[in-house]
Formats: C-alpha cells, structure tokens, sequence
C-alpha cells in the first residue's frame, strides 16, 4: 500500500512559511534585514522611471543564495523560480540575472556591506555571543577570476622599457632629427615620455606635409630627392605611430596599475600574482588572487578587508584601522609579528598575543642549547661585547639603519670580530629594539592567559576559511575589480554569519 498523491491536483497553500521547517535559514534572513534602519537603502531609492524591485528584497536573495553556494546571476535567478524558500523571500517574485548582478555591484553596495556587519555585530553583542573585547585575526588567499597566464611582471616591465628608451634615443639621433628641420634635443637622463613622442610624430607630419606640396606643385621628371625623403618619412612616421607610440603608452600605463606591486593580471588589473596553498603540481605555481583578512569572535566575522600584497605582514595595521569596532585585543599568527607591528600596537595601546617569526623555534630544546641562540653567549656592558661559547670575542662595531618597503626605519648594532678567518661567522647583527619585543611577547604567549588565548585562534579563525571554502565551495571570487570583489567576498561572509546566527537562534 502507498500514499496516494496526484500531480494534477489544485492546491492553495496559505502561506509558503507553513511549508518551511521554522529553524529555517530564510526566517533569520528576513529577520535581520527587515530590521536595517532604512536609512541604509536610502541610496537605492530614486523618483525617476519605472519602479524598482525593493533592496531589501534583493539584498535577502543575495544572502540565501551565497548561504547555499550559489553565486551565479543566472543560477540565482533559476533558484528564484524553482526554489520554495527563495520564493518566501522574493515574495514569488523572478528577478533578471541582469538586474540582480547589476544590484551586486552597484556604487553603494559597498558602504552598505559595510553597514550591515555593523548592524549585525550589535546585535550579536546584544544577543551575548560576542563581546568585541578580542580579536583573531589571520588571513587566506583567494583566487581571482582572472586568467592565470595573464600576468604582467613589474621587473620585466622595468627591463623592456629600459630598453626601449635605449633604441628610441638611438632612433631619434640617427632617423629622426636628420629629417626635422625643426632643432630639437633630447635629455639623455630624462626618458622619452609619451608627450614628446607626440610632438615627434607632430613635426614629422608636418614636414611630410611640405614636402608632398612641394613635390606636387614643382614635379620633376626621373630621379627626385624629395620623393626619396618622403619615402624616409612615411616609413619614420609609421614607425613611431604604430611602434614606439604604442609601446611607450603600453609600458607607462603598466607602471601605473603596478601600485608598489611586483605583479597584476591584465584579465583583472586590481589582482596580485601569489603562491596559492592548492598547488596540485608542486612546482610553485603563481595565480592571480586576493588576500583576504577576517577579524573574528566565536567563529563570527566581525570586520573583513582585502588587499593585494600576498603576505600578511604589512595587512595587520591598515586592517585594524579600517575596523569600525574599538579594537582592545589582538590574537594573530606569526605571520604578523614583525616589528613595526609590535612597537604600533604598544604605542597604541592595545593587547596583542601575537608569535614572531622564531617563536616556535626557540620554544625547543635544541635551540636552547645551541651556540646560536644568543642568551648562551656572553655580555660585556663595560666593552659592549659578546663573547662566542666558543670563546671568539665580538666587538660593537658601528650601527646600521635599514628601512622596510613601508618606509619604517630599523636600527642594527654591528658586531664584528678579530679574527673572522677563525670565527664560526664574521659580525652578529642585533635589533635591540626587536630583540625587546619579542622578550616581551615571548613572555606574555608563555603565560597562563596567554596559552589559553592563543589556544582559541586555531578553533576561531581558521574554521571560518574552511567553511567558506569546504562548505560553501567559495575557492574563486566571481568579481572582478578590488571594489566588486570586496562586495563578493562580504556577501559570502556575511552569508556564512547568519547560517550560526541561525543554528544558535534553533538552539535556543
């Protein structure tokens, strides 16, 4: 015996609601963006042409669909018209691929991205499942939608353009100024900008001009040196036009998108060249990408941002900035320990458990042991000397300033020994403002509340990566641009948010 049922019959549902389970992500969807003040959709509002679908109601079908994996405009609108949950929140509405992708990527959206995790991060706080008090920070690298062997390399870059300034000023010597009856000098330290090419090609049209009127009003049967001049300033012309022209302007625009970069795709000129962890040919592949830095508190992202450089030294003082919330406590990784990041964070007064980059390495016994951990040797205030286990005396020698790529200034004391044919190595370069740091840092991590905090950033942080990337498949951005992507990957975030807030409101 079965349960009869029949395709054809009429039903009339009352409310598609009553079809849904009530833990149902949708109901959470429409809970907390229903709650938004409406000033946030102020910028999507306008009192000309037809009406427009309602932001919110777009806003809510972005969610659920990112929430679900799907983040084609076609495959969303697909969901629309055969999806019962999505069709609760549209209001059985079918909204354009067009349209929804247009709505995604509009000029507001990402002010309004940014809107919305503040909204939600009070009412997280409200609810007491986070306090805002401490931070894990860490960061992963995402795929751009970009073509992986369109790259252009800023060193390559350099070299072709250095060279070419080379054979224009060669071409400009030996073709070019024998034809201009027009003196012109060119600066042999200065290079050929794009500007000048132009008045070249400008002075040679023109002289190509009298010549070709001068030939057409007093033509001269059989040889004729003027023609043969015109022939040199066609095939001149052509050359800087369709040649040096484009290369130069090729070239100077490149040196523009790089932006303090080594590298960026031309498919999408905002992406970086970066070695991605899924390098399944082991041969240390590069990919265009983002890096994309999250701030957490029990698994729920707080603040988020992107940047281009592929390592996270230089992304932790320009997030933390760009954070809405009073940030107290910072947890990160050793990927952050540098020493500009170390001395910004005291001076700003805020708590950080954060490992440097030999943390791990000096926590063992070897390295206690060993010659070349400094605490073995000794010290000689009065002589301001280090004397080798080995018995090799190093001498303060003079100090070193360096500056990394951020323009921050690090002092090294040099010491260098008597006898560098003997020594087991010539100078011993110490930090001693980095060498306090780490002191300091090593010790507050070895704490009790320091072991138990840093303990939490492996089961707060990372999970959230795995999540987005394991559970919602987002391993590609499906933007281009810095801005569109950062509008992507937030409403993926943001998605992966409320699928907790969900499963913490049916707990309860």
């Amino acid at each position: 015996m079965h349960i009869h049922y029949n395709t054809n019959q009429t039903t009339l549902p009352l409310e598609i609601a009553s079809c849904l389970p009530p833990d149902h992500i949708v109901f959470t969807i429409e809970k907390v963006v229903d709650e938004l003040e409406e000033e946030c959709f102020a910028a999507f509002y306008h009192d000309f042409g037809r009406p427009s679908y309602h932001p919110k109601m777009l806003l809510s079908a972005l969610l659920f669909a990112y929430s679900q994996g799907i983040f084609s405009g076609r495959k969303i609108e697909k969901l629309m018209a055969e999806n019962l949950a999505m069709s609760y929140l549209t209001g059985h509405h079918v909204v354009s691929y067009r349209t929804i992708n247009r709505f995604r990527v509009a000029d507001c959206m990402e002010e309004f991205i940014k809107n919305l995790f503040i909204e939600l991060n009070l009412r997280l706080k409200m609810e007491d499942l986070i306090s805002l008090d401490c931070l894990f920070i860490d960061g992963t690298k995402i795929e751009a939608n970009a073509n992986k062997y369109s790259f252009v390399w800023k060193k390559a870059t350099d070299k072709f353009q250095a060279k070419l300034q080379e054979t224009l000023k060669e071409y400009f010597q030996t073709e070019v100024q024998p034809l201009i009856a027009q003196a012109i000098e060119l600066d042999e330290e200065e290079a050929v900008s794009r500007e000048q090419l132009s008045v070249f090609t400008e002075l040679l049209q023109e002289e190509l001009n009298q010549v070709h009127q001068a030939i057409e009003e007093n033509p001269v049967k059989g040889k004729d040196e003027r023609k043969t001049k015109r022939r040199r300033l066609k095939k001149v012309l052509k050359k800087i036009q369709e040649d040096f022209s484009v290369r130069s302007e090729k070239y100077e625009d490149y040196q523009k998108t790089f932006q303090g970069r080594n590298s960026f795709s031309k498919t999408d000129t905002d992406a970086t060249f970066m070695r991605m962890k899924d390098d399944h040919m082991q041969n240390g592949q590069l990919k265009a990408g983002y890096n994309l830095q999250i701030a957490t508190e029990n698994q729920f992202v707080i603040h988020y941002d992107i940047f281009p450089n592929p390592t996270d030294t230089l992304t932790l003082l320009p997030f933390l900035k760009s954070c809405p919330a009073e940030v107290e406590t910072v947890v990160a990784d050793a990927g952050y320990g540098s020493e500009e990041n170390l001395l910004r964070l005291d001076e700003q007064g805020i708590d950080h458990y954060i490992k440097y980059n030999q943390y791990d390495r000096e926590q063992k016994r070897s390295h206690k042991n060993s010659v070349k951990n400094l605490a073995n040797w000794l010290y000689d205030e009065a002589s301001d000397s280090y004397t080798h286990p080995d018995g090799f005396v190093y001498s303060f020698h003079h100090v070193e300033t360096r500056k990394t790529s951020t323009g921050f200034e690090q002092e090294i004391k040099v010491y260098l020994t008597d006898q560098p044919e003997q020594a087991p190595r010539k100078g011993l370069y110490i930090n001693e403002r980095y060498q306090a740091l780490k002191l300091k840092e090593s010790q507050t991590l070895l704490s009790e509340e320091g072991r138990r905090i840093y303990a939490q950033r492996k089961i707060d942080v990372e999970p959230v990566f795995g999540q987005i990337k394991a559970c919602l498949g987002y391993t590609r951005c499906n933007l281009r641009g810095k801005r569109k992507v950062k509008i992507d990957m937030g409403l993926v975030l943001m998605a992966n948010n409320l699928k907790k807030l969900s499963k913490k409101m049916a707990q309860n």
